[in-house]
């Protein structure tokens, strides 16, 4: 059968195949005898039938086929004809015995009559000492380019045990390695040819997937990682193997590991997704967080709750990191349903693909927020816990990201995040979020590190932000974090009032005040600069604090000690019959 759809000179292409011994004789039958492995070099054997792909290898746009963009492989042993795809396809002795055909959308069949059962293709030969044996041609070319190592393409599944037996004949002191798909057929597959010729295998880490889909999401050094053979010996080391490992396993170092888990909490309206955003940010722009080292990439965030607002927060820091380029942060606002394996678990694994594909590998996945995720389940029902912990240590091991959940803190703060104490056992990184209501500083501490010390700490404020006006003319708002300033976590550092009269006595100050009462500081000796603080006539003061005090026997000695328990504090200054209050809210300008 003759397939050509470029010359159509049928004479020189049966020439051609006559000069190379393909074209049968009616007088002289081709001598089918099997010859001795060590003239068998393929694909080298194989390509001498196709010299057009050696030609093909020189034409500068012959790596240009949507298949091998979408699978990110190079071109290999295939040309590229029209719309297709060809791949030789020969039999053990190195024979041409067809072609498969795959077009642009990935469509795959054979040359007509070809056989199937034996044959198959070679990538990155010749074959001497080891060989990979894959089901698919993307597969075996993924392999071939992680591990620079000749790979067979067996055509499908069900034909790997025999060409697994064909190879053992022909290169008997050859290592093979069945690379299967991690699916039904594939494990069958080689789990037949390990039990009929010994041959180990390796599957991919996650299931449904092949070693393509690994090197399209995590790259060559993953895939390479999952192909390394290994016994059980290498399951283990003693003292004079020990190594130091001294290379980066972090993500934002000194807050999150590489591939790890980690949850952020807090109570609400500390500013947890503003948080989470922003190191999300920096890690798809890969730049430094706030001082620390990134290993950047795609960044995968699932806003389960806050829909469209997302949009604000992202335009927000657009606007605040004009600097920052290619920013490859993938927003999915909707819920996700983390309990049930069988809901989204696949869906996002797939999604992780295409954006791995478009953008790189993902490095980093922000579950937001756990409550959101758990699809009605019970966060202190340890079964459903237990599920939801499980999943997410299913989806990190498909896309190897990091992943982080954010939480809430429960009732009692110091009893960490909410829900079953399996949490917190099972995650890699802990970060605390907490807030000082009065001075509005938030602040961020790493409290569990499974491999990096604890205790890193970052302060911040909420910056607001105004992106434009709504159809009422009112501002629209959101806002992003800034680092805290030494000032303001000065004033965070001061001693908080506690006593009763005292609180009582500043919220006096505050209506007053909010009345217009007062006046902003004189200047001169005793005072700050002038018209830096509100201040109140005492008398005034003293008499709304006494307006307000119930059950007291003497409400001028309360006024008098809850006054100079705040000026012995610091909280508070008396000058010339003036009082004012040391803190940002006491400000003029605040």
């Amino acid at each position: 059968m003759v397939n050509c759809r470029q010359c159509n000179d049928f004479k020189a292409i049966q020439e051609a195949l006559r000069s190379q011994g393909l074209w049968p004789d009616a007088n002289k039958m081709p001598d089918l005898a099997r010859p001795q492995n060590k003239a068998i070099e393929w694909p080298a054997q194989g390509e001498q039938i196709m010299p057009e792909i050696e030609q093909a290898k020189e034409t500068p746009d012959a790596e240009t086929h949507p298949y091998l963009v979408r699978k990110n492989v190079r071109r290999h042993n295939a040309i590229i004809d029209g719309p297709d795809l060809q791949i030789p396809i020969i039999d053990v002795t190195g024979r041409r015995q067809g072609v498969q055909f795959i077009d642009e959308d990935g469509k795959k069949k054979f040359s007509y009559k070809m056989p199937v059962n034996g044959n198959f293709s070679v990538i990155g030969g010749p074959i001497r000492d080891f060989a990979y044996i894959a089901e698919g041609w993307a597969t075996a070319a993924s392999i071939a380019q992680a591990t620079g190592k000749p790979v067979v393409f067996a055509l499908n599944a069900g034909n790997i045990h025999k060409v697994v037996a064909g190879l053992r004949e022909a290169k008997p002191d050859a290592t093979l390695v069945v690379a299967g798909d991690n699916d039904e057929a594939g494990i069958k597959a080689a789990e037949q040819a390990f039990a009929e010729h010994g041959v180990e295998y390796i599957l991919p880490p996650s299931e449904g997937t092949d070693f393509n889909d690994l090197w399209v999401t995590q790259g060559p050094e993953a895939t390479r990682k999952a192909l390394t053979v290994r016994n059980l010996l290498d399951e283990v080391f003693f003292p004079e193997d020990a190594q130091a490992q001294l290379s980066r396993n972090y993500l934002v170092k000194k807050w999150l590991g590489e591939g790890q888990m980690s949850v952020l909490y807090g109570p609400s309206n500390t500013g947890k997704s503003f948080f989470a955003l922003d190191m999300s940010w920096h890690v798809a722009a890969s730049q430094p967080w706030n001082g620390c080292k990134v290993q950047g990439g795609s960044v995968l965030y699932l806003a389960t709750e806050g829909g469209n607002a997302f949009h604000n927060r992202i335009v927000a820091l657009r606007q605040k990191y004009p600097e920052h380029k290619d920013v490859k942060l993938a927003v999915r606002p909707s819920p996700v349903n983390l309990l049930d394996p069988n809901a989204d678990l696949e869906k996002l694994a797939k999604l992780v693909r295409e954006v791995s594909r478009k953008h790189g590998p993902v490095r980093m996945i922000v579950v937001d927020t756990l409550s959101r995720s758990m699809a009605g389940g019970n966060e202190n029902a340890p079964d459903d816990m237990t599920r939801f912990i499980g999943n997410v240590d299913a989806l990190r091991q498909v896309t190897l990201a990091h992943i982080m959940i954010v939480h809430h803190s429960g009732k009692d703060k110091a009893a960490g995040a909410r829900g079953h104490s399996s949490l917190r056992s099972a995650t890699d990184a802990e970060i605390e979020l907490d807030h000082d209501a009065e001075t509005g500083i938030r602040y961020a501490i790493a409290t569990k590190q499974r491999d990096m010390e604890t205790g890193a700490r970052f302060d911040f404020v909420l910056d607001v932000i105004e992106l434009g006006q709504d159809e009422d003319g009112d501002a629209v708002t959101t806002c992003t974090i800034a680092e805290a300033s030494a000032e303001q976590i000065e004033e965070a550092s001061k001693p908080k009032i506690t006593g009763k009269n005292q609180l009582l006595l500043k919220r006096c100050f505050a209506q007053l005040r909010g009345e217009r009462v007062g006046q902003p500081n004189p200047a001169g000796a005793g005072f700050p600069e002038a018209s830096a603080y509100w201040t109140i006539d005492e008398e005034v003061l003293r008499d709304h604090f006494k307006g307000k005090i119930t059950g007291a026997s003497n409400p001028w000695q309360s006024y008098t000690r809850a006054l100079d328990a705040l000026i012995a504090g610091g909280h508070a200054v008396q000058n010339e019959g003036l009082v004012w209050f040391t803190a940002k809210d006491g400000r003029v300008k605040d």
